[in-house]
């Protein structure tokens, strides 16, 4: 992964580019340091199962967080589309008025977002467990169309 990152910052004209094989946990472990910036806040945030999400059509709001290039496969019914690097500045789109279900492509995002979402005054968040995959592995179906980020 560090490769692929160093090619695009030289393909983006920096000459300079040095990369660190060992990734962060090296990095630490030869004594730098690292610099976090507004850490979220690590609070619990419950998992939903897909067939349980299915069942509560209209009760929640669905926040699709993944990239635009993956809305072409399809999305949950209803879902507000708001890629990952927008949320901080589209959250507002999210109506507070029912419970938020985050959803990503496999379930490994939706745990930072949805810290985010409550460091930022939603009560009720939950994640979708798997992702947009558990959903389509257990054949529920999408909305298929042109689903680019709601603006």
């Amino acid at each position: 992964m560090y490769k692929k990152a160093a090619r695009v910052l030289a393909a983006m004209g920096y000459t300079d580019v040095r990369t660190y094989p060992e990734g962060i946990p090296g990095w630490v472990g030869a004594g730098y340091e690292l610099a976090q910036r507004n850490p979220l806040p690590k609070v619990d945030i419950p998992t939903m199962e897909a067939g349980q999400l299915s069942e509560m059509d209209g009760q929640v709001t669905v926040v699709d967080i993944r990239t635009n290039s993956l809305y072409e496969m399809g999305v949950v019914a209803n879902s507000i589309t708001i890629p990952l690097a927008q949320l901080t500045t589209r959250h507002a789109e999210i109506p507070k008025d029912k419970p938020v279900v985050v959803v990503d492509h496999a379930g490994k995002q939706v745990l930072a977002a949805s810290r985010y979402l409550k460091s930022i005054g939603f009560e009720n968040v939950s994640r979708l467990q798997g992702g947009l995959m558990a959903w389509v592995n257990q054949g529920l179906p999408l909305e298929t169309g042109t689903h680019e980020a709601s603006r």
